[in-house]
């Protein structure tokens, strides 16, 4: 192989791998560059300030990467809002609510955790504040969930797909989603393991519905409802809400501890159901746009 076809297809366009290389390249440097413009404005680091870092960086990378590779708009990487738009979104939803519940009904019958009033300071958060903590809370998970959706089941999944197929797109990107997961608070071994666990049920349901609605209705569910029931979200307390799960006697690999379910073998067991569940179950509706052929994982 001559060095043009190292990187160049035989239509002479820069082969689907390098492509997202060079995502991936575009969106380090954003997230640098807009980090850098943030750190001048003195603003408090936290953990709705990173979020948003972050969105910024993956919408600005994607945006140029379609339009200077593709020459397509941006809703093409699995964002069409198409009939079956709202019943992916729906159906992803609804999953990740009952995987958290499965989670926490299992550890509750365990003795693993219990529900306790929250307590700051001799005081807790009044009731009437958790109505506006929970919907700044659903803003923030929403803008969360499909950054992270776009980042990693976005344009680079879609060009490793293009350039190889489903089994190898889920391994990579599922791999990168653990990864960037282990530098969170509390994190181990396990929990990076489960995060990855999740990368592969994120990325079959793109490839089962053909859009990036299921696996960002999957993802804000998930993170949504450990919140609001009081579990740490990937070792972040991201709500201050009248009530919280607290840990009790049982190991920490059962539970996953201040790390959260996440952290934990039960969360492990309902995550590989779910993968079972929607590879057999998640009706097929059509090819995602990056590859008209592309195989699901065996």
């Amino acid at each position: 192989m001559s060095l043009p076809d190292l990187f160049l297809s035989p239509d002479g366009r820069l082969r689907a791998g390098w492509r997202a290389v060079l995502f991936v390249v575009i969106f380090i440097v954003s997230l640098l560059v807009v980090s850098l413009l943030v750190s001048f404005t003195g603003q408090v680091p936290s953990v709705a300030l990173q979020v948003m870092i972050t969105a910024g960086a993956t919408g600005l990378a994607t945006w140029v990467m379609l339009r200077w590779m593709e020459g397509a708009p941006f809703v093409s990487i699995g964002l069409d809002w198409g009939r079956r738009a709202g019943t992916g979104l729906v159906h992803g939803l609804g999953v990740g609510v009952g995987a958290v519940w499965a989670v926490t009904a299992i550890e509750l019958a365990m003795g693993a955790i219990r529900f306790e009033s929250r307590s700051a300071g001799g005081g807790s958060p009044e009731l009437s504040s958790a109505v506006m903590t929970v919907l700044m809370l659903t803003g923030l998970l929403t803008v969360g969930a499909t950054a992270e959706e776009i980042l990693f089941r976005g344009y680079p999944f879609q060009r490793i797909l293009e350039g190889t197929n489903g089994t190898v797109a889920v391994l990579i990107t599922s791999a990168a989603f653990g990864w960037v997961h282990g530098s969170n608070p509390y994190a181990t071994n396990l929990a990076v393991l489960n995060t990855i666990l999740a990368g592969v049920l994120l990325g079959i349901g793109y490839l089962k519905t053909g859009a990036l609605w299921w696996p960002i209705g999957f993802h804000f569910g998930w993170n949504w409802m450990l919140a609001v029931i009081g579990h740490p979200v990937s070792g972040l307390d991201v709500a201050q809400l009248p009530w919280e799960i607290v840990t009790v006697s049982e190991p920490e690999w059962v539970h996953g501890g201040s790390y959260g379910p996440e952290g934990g073998v039960v969360a492990s067991a309902v995550l590989a159901a779910s993968i079972v569940g929607i590879l057999f179950f998640l009706p097929h509706r059509g090819s995602p746009p990056a590859a008209a052929s592309a195989d699901l994982p065996d």
